[in-house]
C-alpha cells in the first residue's frame, strides 16, 4: 500500500492495526492507549467520495418494475410472525401495518399487535442513518406480540404509537380500540404489565393516534372529527390514563343557530352532515408549544396545545380554503371560472413539511367525463386563516364510478425534501419538487406487479421514503442517480456507510455506547503471533486465531483453525474420553476468559498479571479504572468474540457440554452458555448502574458474597473489584439479597421496615431480570443453535436454573417472603399494591423460565412429568394473588400462561360474567367454553352452568353433545320441550344402572310431552307408559327376592323384561302364586318374540306342583289345585282368550324343560285331563254368559 495512502486512511495514526506486541504492563499499555487509532472503515474497501451514477445498478426487488428509481430493501428482516399474518391470515382478516420515523414498526392482525424495529436508533447516529441502509439478512428484528383490548369493531394499526421514553431501553406503546379502549404498555416486553381505560366518548368511532412533541401528551380523533386528548400521569408512584374532550369555546356557535348535538369540535359548513375526518398534523411553535392542523372534509382546523397537554386554545376554522381548492380545480382541469360546474370534491390526505400545509385532493366532474383528477395543494398557516399559495395539478388520473370509487379515494402521498410520493396500493408515483412553480406534475409509475402484494404503509425517516409492502417489507425509493448532494443533504464520507456487514451489525445490535466499538479493548494491541509460538495449547491458538481475525488477516486466522479442529477432530475419533466435545470446552473457556479478565491497566491488579504469566494474552482487558465501563468494554469483547464464532463457522459446530455449576447433571448447548455468560455480564451492568440508588443494599449483598467465596481482596482492592471480575459466580448475589432478607425477618419478623427490605431487594432483583431478559429477547438470533439443531438440545436459561447456578430457588423464597411478610404486614396502600405488583412479575420470570425449559422437551419421554410439575406450580404460583383477591394480577398471569382453571376460580370468585363471556372468546381456540363448563360440573354445579353460559349456546350445545344425560336440561332452559321430551326417553331407554334415575327420567319426559303443546306427542307418552309399566312390575318383586340374586333392594338396577320374568318363576321365588304368574305373561307384551318366554312360564308353572303322585280316584279335584290351572283360570277371568294365552298340548308332551315327567303316563294322563276340564269349564262359562 502506498505510504501516503496508508497515513491518510489511518490520520497518521501511531498504532497498526498489525502491530506485532505482547500484553504490555499497566502503565505502558495505558501511555499505548492515547495515542490508540481509530480504524477507518475506508480501509476495507471504496474510497471516500460517492459512487457515481454508472457505478450503481437501476435493477430493483424481483417483482417491483423502476426505469428511474432504486427500490432497495430497508432495515432488519421482517419478523417471521409479522410475515406469516401478512400472508396466511385469511382474506376476511384485515391486517394493517404503521411505520415511525423513529424506526419502530407495528402490525395489527385480529387482537394481535407486533412490533418490531425496522433500524436501530442507538447505534447509528442520525447524520450517517440518511444514507441508504440495505436489508441486512443476518439481522433479524426482534418481534414483540401484544394484546389489543376487546374490541367488536375491527382494530387498526393508526391507532397505535410506539415510543421509547427518556431513560428507557425497552420502548413502551399506547393502543386505542376504534370503541374508544385504551390500553398502555409501559414495556412491549411485558404484555401482562397494562395501564387501561375504558369507553372514552362511547358512541364515536375512533380513527387516528398521534404524539404531540414536548411531552405534549397524545391525540385521539374520531372519524367525525372529535378530539380527545390523552395523558400518561403518575400518580402515587403509578401510571394512569388520563383523558380530556377537547370542546370549542361556549361562545364559538352564538348567534349562528348550527346544529353540533354529534360533534365535539368543528362547524357544519353546509349542512348537518357529520364531518369526515381526513387527516392531522402536528408542528413545534415554540419550545412549549405545538399547534395542531386538523383536515376535515370540509374545513381545516388549527389548535394550539400547551402546559404538557393540559391546556389547548382553539386558533380558528377555515372553511373557505375548501372552496378556493375546489375553484383550483375547476381552472386547472376544466378551464373556467364561469358558470362554476358542479364538481365533486373529496380530499384525500395531508402532510406538513417546511412549514407548510400539503393537501392532496380528487374531483370529479361528471358532466364533463367520469375521471378522478388529483392535484395538491400548498397551504401556509397565517394567524387567521389558511392561505393558498399554490396548486400542482397531477398529469395522471383514474375512471370513476360506484365499482372503483374505492380505489380512486385510496391515493396517499408522503413527501421529502425533493420528491412527493404519491402511492396507492399496487404502485408508487415519485414526483419532483425541483421545480414547484411548474403547471403541471408527471411521475414515474413504480409498479408493484406481485399478484398479492399491497403497499399498506409508507414513511419517511431521515428523508428517506419507505414503504411497506406485502410481499417485500420496507423497502426504500431513491433516485437512480444519487450523486446529487441534495437528496440526503448531508456528506456521504461517513464512514459508517462503507463498515463490513459483520461488524456494522455487531454495532447496530450491541446494548453499549456505539463510540464504544474499539474503546479501551486491549484486544487490539495483542500480538498474535506471539501468542501463537508461545503456547500451543487449544484455548492459545483459538485466542491467535481471533486476533489475527481481529487485524484482518484472514489466511492465517483461517490456518490456525483448519489445524485446531483437525487436531480436536483426530482426537474425539480416536476415542480420547477426555477429548470429547473439546472445541466446545476451548471456547466457552475463552468466553469464561473475556468474562473475568482484569483491568489490564488497574496498577492494583499488577501483583496478579505477575503471578499468573497466562494473563499476558488475557483478551477481555480494558484500561478503562471505572467498574461500569470495564463491564461494558467485557460485554463488547465477548461480542467480538461471538462474531468471530459466527463468521469462522465456528459456532455452527458447537455441541453440549456439561453447565457450569450444575455438579454435571444438566447439559446443555455450548451456544447457550455463552449466552448465559453474555447475559451474566448484562446483569453486572445493571446492577452497577443501580448501585448509587440501593448502595447499602448492594454493597452489602456483595460483601457477603465474598464472604462466601472465601476470597477476601487484598492491597488497595475492594469487595467490589472481586465481584464485577467474577462475573461467572453472579448469579451468588441474588442468594445473598434473599439471605439479607432472612436474617432481618428473624431479627424483626413482621415490620414496616422488613417490607421496605423486601420491597427495595424485590426491585433490584427485577431490575437486573428486565435487562437480562430484554437482552437475552433482542439477541435472541445472535445466541440462537443453527437450524439443524434446534430441536437436538434442551434450553434451561441460568435464570431458570434450580440450586446455586441459577435463580429460581431464590425467585421462589422472594415470592414466598414477599406474600408472608410483605403484603400481609400493615402498611400503606401504594406499599402494598407495588408489592403485589412484584409477585406478579417474579412469578412471570419463574414461569417464563419453566416453559422454556419445557417447550425444548417437548418430543422426549420426560415431558409430561415435567409439564405436570410446571402446571402445579403455576397453580400454586397464581392462587397466591387470587387468594389475597388480587384478581386483575392473577388474570394477566394466567391469561398469559393459559392456566384455565384459575381464571374460571377468578371468575367465580369475582362472580363476573362479563370476564367468563371475555375469555371464552378470547381462548376458543383453546375450547375454553368446555374447560369452564367440565370445572363447574366437577364442583357439583351443575346449575350454574345453565346460568353462566345461558348466552353462549353453541358452547353449551357442544358440551351436551358430548354428555348428552344434561343435554335435556338446555332444551328445557330454551323451552324446547319436544326435543327435551324425546331426548329423556332415550337416556331412560338406555339406563342401566338406576331404575329410579329411570323413572324419574321417564316422569320428566311426559311431563315435558305434556308440556309440548305445539306438538302431537301421543305416540311418544304411550312409549312412556310402557316403559313405566315394565318399572311397575319391577317394582313388585320382593326385596327378599333380589337379594337372594345378588341385586341391591335399595338401589334397583333396570332390568330387562326377560329378566323380571325369570325372577317371578324362579323356584327360589317359593311365595309366588298365579297371580305372580298372570303378571309374567302380562309381560310378554313387551317382549318382541314371546313365545320361548311363554312357554318356559307355563314349564315353571307346571314344575311348580306334582304331576305324578296324586289320588287317582280324585284327580279332577288334585287338578283344580294345580298352579298350571289356577293360572288359566285367572287368565281366562281377565278376559283373555284361550286360545292366546295356553300354548297347545303337545308343546309340553314334547318339551325339553319337562322331560322328567313327560314320558310319564300319570304326568301324561293328569295334562289331558287338565286340558279337558279346562276346555269344559270355559265352554260352560262362555255358554252362561251368553
Amino acid at each position: 500500500m502506498d505510504k501516503s495512502l496508508h497515513q491518510q486512511i489511518y490520520n497518521n495514526a501511531t498504532r497498526s492495526p498489525y502491530s506485532i506486541r505482547t500484553r504490555q504492563s499497566s502503565a505502558s499499555s495505558l501511555s499505548a492507549r492515547k495515542t490508540g487509532y481509530k480504524r477507518s472503515n475506508l480501509s476495507y474497501g471504496g474510497g471516500a467520495t460517492a459512487p457515481s451514477v454508472s457505478g450503481r445498478s437501476n435493477q430493483t426487488i424481483l417483482g417491483i418494475r423502476s426505469e428511474m428509481n432504486i427500490v432497495e430493501s430497508y432495515g432488519f428482516q421482517l419478523p417471521v410472525v409479522v410475515n406469516e399474518a401478512l400472508n396466511f391470515s385469511e382474506k376476511n382478516q384485515h391486517v394493517s401495518v404503521m411505520c415511525s420515523p423513529n424506526g419502530w414498526a407495528w402490525a395489527v392482525h385480529l387482537r394481535h399487535l407486533y412490533i418490531w424495529q425496522y433500524k436501530d436508533t442507538r447505534s447509528l447516529q442520525q447524520n450517517k442513518e440518511q444514507m441508504r441502509t440495505p436489508q441486512r439478512r443476518g439481522a433479524s428484528a426482534q418481534c414483540r406480540e401484544l394484546t389489543l383490548p376487546h374490541c367488536d369493531i375491527g382494530h387498526k394499526a393508526s391507532l397505535v404509537t410506539v415510543f421509547v421514553g427518556e431513560g428507557q431501553q425497552m420502548a413502551s406503546c399506547i393502543a386505542v380500540s376504534p370503541t374508544g379502549d385504551v390500553r398502555y404498555w409501559t414495556s412491549i416486553a411485558h404484555d401482562g404489565s397494562t395501564v387501561d381505560a375504558n369507553g372514552i366518548l362511547e358512541g364515536q368511532e375512533f380513527d387516528y393516534l398521534m404524539e404531540v412533541p414536548y411531552h405534549q401528551g397524545y391525540l385521539l380523533v374520531t372519524t367525525t372529527c372529535s378530539l380527545v386528548s390523552l395523558q400518561l400521569q403518575l400518580v402515587n408512584g403509578r401510571q394512569i390514563l388520563h383523558h380530556k374532550t377537547i370542546k370549542q369555546p361556549t361562545g364559538f356557535l352564538g348567534g349562528f343557530g348550527k346544529k353540533f348535538a354529534s360533534i365535539i369540535i368543528g362547524l357544519n359548513s353546509s349542512n348537518d352532515k357529520e364531518n369526515k375526518f381526513v387527516s392531522i398534523a402536528c408542528e413545534e411553535e415554540d419550545d412549549e408549544n405545538a399547534v395542531v392542523t386538523l383536515l376535515a372534509d370540509r374545513w381545516i382546523q388549527r389548535w394550539r396545545i400547551a402546559n404538557q397537554g393540559t391546556s389547548e386554545q382553539f386558533i380558528y376554522e377555515d372553511c373557505d380554503i375548501v372552496r378556493k381548492i375546489r375553484e383550483e380545480f375547476i381552472l386547472k382541469f376544466w378551464q373556467t371560472r364561469v358558470g362554476n360546474p358542479e364538481i365533486e370534491l373529496h380530499l384525500l390526505d395531508m402532510h406538513l413539511f417546511d412549514n407548510k400545509m400539503y393537501v392532496l385532493g380528487g374531483a370529479v366532474n361528471s358532466t364533463h367525463a367520469p375521471q378522478m383528477c388529483y392535484g395538491i395543494s400548498v397551504l401556509a398557516p397565517t394567524s387567521d386563516e389558511m392561505e393558498l399559495l399554490n396548486f400542482m395539478p397531477l398529469k395522471f388520473s383514474q375512471f370513476f364510478s360506484t365499482g372503483t370509487e374505492k380505489d380512486c379515494l385510496s391515493l396517499r402521498f408522503i413527501i421529502s425534501r425533493l420528491h412527493i410520493y404519491l402511492y396507492t396500493d399496487k404502485a408508487i408515483y415519485p414526483v419532483s419538487l425541483s421545480n414547484p412553480t411548474s403547471t403541471d406534475f408527471e411521475a414515474e409509475k413504480i409498479e408493484f406487479q406481485v399478484l398479492e402484494d399491497r403497499i399498506l404503509n409508507a414513511t419517511v425517516s431521515n428523508n428517506l421514503p419507505l414503504f411497506f409492502s406485502r410481499a417485500h417489507g420496507l423497502v426504500c425509493v431513491t433516485p437512480a442517480d444519487i450523486d446529487s448532494p441534495e437528496l440526503f443533504h448531508t456528506s456521504r464520507n461517513t464512514t459508517d456507510f462503507y463498515i463490513p456487514q459483520s461488524e456494522a451489525t455487531l454495532r447496530e445490535q450491541t446494548l453499549i455506547d456505539p463510540s464504544m466499538v474499539d474503546g479501551n479493548l486491549y484486544m487490539f494491541d495483542l500480538d498474535p503471533e506471539a501468542m501463537y509460538n508461545e503456547f500451543k495449547d487449544g484455548v492459545s491458538q483459538l485466542k491467535a486465531a481471533f486476533i489475527y481475525r481481529l487485524k484482518r488477516n484472514n489466511n492465517m486466522s483461517t490456518t490456525i483453525l483448519n489445524d485446531l479442529l483437525r487436531s480436536t477432530a483426530e482426537a474425539q475419533t480416536a476415542g480420547a474420553l477426555t477429548d470429547t466435545n473439546e472445541l466446545d470446552k476451548i471456547v466457552v473457556t475463552i468466553a469464561e476468559d473475556l468474562a473475568e479478565d482484569v483491568p489490564a491497566a488497574d496498577p492494583r491488579w499488577e501483583q496478579l498479571w505477575n503471578e499468573n504469566q497466562n494473563n499476558r494474552h488475557a483478551l477481555g482487558s480494558s484500561s478503562s479504572m471505572q467498574i461500569l465501563t470495564q463491564l461494558k468494554e467485557k460485554n463488547l469483547a465477548l461480542r467480538h468474540f461471538v462474531d468471530f464464532l459466527h463468521t469462522t463457522g465456528i459456532w455452527d459446530k458447537l455441541q453440549t457440554l456439561h453447565s457450569p455449576g450444575s455438579s454435571g447433571a444438566l447439559i446443555k448447548s455450548t451456544c447457550n452458555i455463552i449466552s448465559d455468560i453474555n447475559e451474566k455480564i448484562i446483569g453486572a451492568i445493571a446492577l452497577r448502574s443501580q448501585q448509587v440508588k440501593f448502595s447499602s443494599l448492594v454493597d452489602e449483598a456483595i460483601q457477603r458474597v465474598i464472604v462466601g467465596w472465601n476470597n477476601m481482596p487484598e492491597g488497595a482492592l475492594t469487595a467490589q473489584d472481586l465481584f464485577y471480575v467474577r462475573i461467572c459466580k453472579f448469579q451468588d448475589l441474588f442468594q445473598a439479597l434473599a439471605d439479607i432478607v432472612d436474617e432481618r425477618i428473624t431479627k424483626q419478623k413482621q415490620s414496616l421496615a422488613v417490607t421496605n427490605l423486601i420491597c427495595d431487594i424485590n426491585a433490584i432483583v427485577l431490575h437486573l431480570l428486565s435487562e437480562i431478559h430484554t437482552f437475552r429477547e433482542q439477541n435472541a438470533s445472535i445466541f440462537s443453535l443453527p437450524a439443524d439443531k434446534l430441536d437436538m438440545y434442551e434450553y434451561l436459561p441460568w435464570t431458570a436454573m434450580s440450586g446455586s447456578a441459577g435463580m429460581r430457588d431464590v425467585l421462589n423464597h422472594l415470592v414466598d417472603i414477599t406474600t408472608r411478610y410483605g403484603t400481609r404486614t400493615p402498611c400503606d396502600p401504594s406499599t402494598k399494591q407495588k408489592l403485589y405488583q412484584q409477585i406478579l412479575e417474579l412469578i412471570d420470570y419463574i414461569l417464563d423460565g419453566r416453559k422454556s425449559y419445557l417447550d425444548s422437551i417437548r418430543d422426549t419421554e420426560k415431558y409430561n412429568v415435567f409439564l405436570q410439575q410446571y402446571e402445579s406450580q403455576r397453580l400454586s404460583l397464581i392462587s397466591l394473588l387470587i387468594n389475597d383477591e388480587q384478581y386483575e394480577l392473577a388474570a394477566k398471569l394466567a391469561e398469559k400462561y393459559l392456566d384455565f382453571q384459575c381464571l374460571v376460580i377468578i371468575c367465580d370468585q369475582s362472580d363476573s360474567q362479563e370476564r367468563l363471556d371475555h375469555y371464552i372468546k378470547k381462548f376458543e381456540e383453546y375450547d375454553f367454553s368446555q374447560f369452564a363448563i367440565n370445572w363447574h360440573l366437577r364442583q357439583n354445579r351443575q346449575g350454574d352452568v345453565f346460568d353462566r353460559f345461558k348466552e353462549n349456546q353453541a358452547a353449551l350445545s357442544q358440551f351436551m353433545r358430548d354428555h348428552p344425560t344434561l343435554a335435556w336440561i338446555q332444551l328445557i332452559y330454551n323451552g324446547d320441550f319436544e326435543r327435551a321430551s324425546k331426548t329423556l326417553l332415550q337416556l331412560a331407554q338406555n339406563e342401566t344402572e338406576l331404575v329410579t334415575r329411570k323413572k324419574a327420567m321417564l316422569s320428566l319426559s311426559k311431563l315435558a310431552s305434556i308440556a309440548s303443546l305445539e306438538s302431537d306427542l301421543s305416540t311418544q307418552i304411550e312409549n312412556i307408559n310402557t316403559e313405566q309399566k315394565i318399572i311397575d312390575y319391577q317394582e313388585q318383586l320382593s326385596a327378599a327376592l333380589l337379594e337372594s340374586f345378588g341385586f341391591d333392594p335399595e338401589n334397583q338396577k333396570v332390568l330387562k323384561v326377560e329378566e323380571i320374568i325369570n325372577l317371578i318363576i324362579t323356584d327360589e321365588n317359593e311365595k309366588a302364586t298365579e297371580e305372580d304368574f298372570r303378571k309374567a305373561l302380562e309381560l310378554l307384551n313387551y317382549i318382541e318374540e314371546p313365545y320361548e318366554a311363554r312357554h318356559k312360564i307355563w314349564c315353571a308353572a307346571i314344575l311348580r306342583d306334582n304331576w305324578i303322585d296324586y289320588d287317582i280316584n280324585n284327580a279332577i279335584d288334585h287338578v283344580q289345585n294345580l298352579l298350571f290351572f289356577k293360572l288359566t283360570e285367572v287368565c281366562h277371568l281377565m278376559g283373555t282368550e284361550l286360545e292366546t294365552f295356553l300354548p297347545p298340548i303337545e308343546n309340553f308332551l314334547n318339551a325339553e324343560d319337562l322331560e322328567e315327567v313327560a314320558h310319564n303316563t300319570s304326568f301324561q294322563y293328569l295334562l289331558k285331563l287338565t286340558y279337558e276340564c279346562i276346555n269344559n269349564s270355559f265352554k260352560k262359562s262362555d255358554e252362561m254368559e251368553t
